[in-house]
């Protein structure tokens, strides 16, 4: 038998429960064995909300694909700013995909990219001081970093192996 089937055998056996391994795996129904009863009420009601609130800011996201036509109409016919309210439109459905993300996911890294995603929207859509804009890059900057060096291996994409 493989080193990994013997190692499924064997948590089987200390849980009770075969680990499945899927391409989506949130940690919304899991809890922990010395949680009571109260506890584990809480999280199942908690991870209800998470889950209702992910579909309805999904859909949030997909209502407001109906502007699209007019914005590019508003580009063609040439109007001042129909690029830029164009950017900042699809800057906030991009914020919103992440967020859902954020809330299934549940791991450092994709809080961190909803952070840079957010703030370079910022960045791009409103009109700031020079030394304000120097401050975002340093911020987008800050947050590269902490993505590269202090996120530990197994934070990274936790949950969607």
């Amino acid at each position: 038998m493989s080193e990994e089937k013997k190692t499924e055998e064997k948590t089987e056996v200390k849980t009770g429960i075969k680990e499945k391994k899927t391409m989506f795996s949130p940690i919304f129904f899991e809890v922990g064995s010395g949680m009571g009863t109260i506890e584990r009420g809480i999280h199942w009601v908690t991870s209800i909300i998470m889950i209702l609130l992910s579909v309805v800011l999904i859909c949030g996201v997909l209502v407001s694909f109906v502007d699209i036509p007019k914005l590019f109409a508003a580009i063609v016919s040439g109007k001042p700013n129909a690029l830029l309210n164009l950017l900042e439109f699809a800057a906030g459905a991009i914020i919103g995909i992440e967020l859902v993300y954020v809330i299934i996911a549940q791991n450092l890294e994709s809080i961190i990219e909803i952070l840079m995603i957010a703030l370079t929207r910022e960045l791009l859509i409103r009109y700031w001081a020079t030394w304000e804009i120097a401050m975002g890059i340093v911020g987008i900057a800050i947050l590269f970093a902490v993505r590269k060096f202090l996120l530990e291996k197994n934070d990274k994409n936790q949950y969607f192996d």
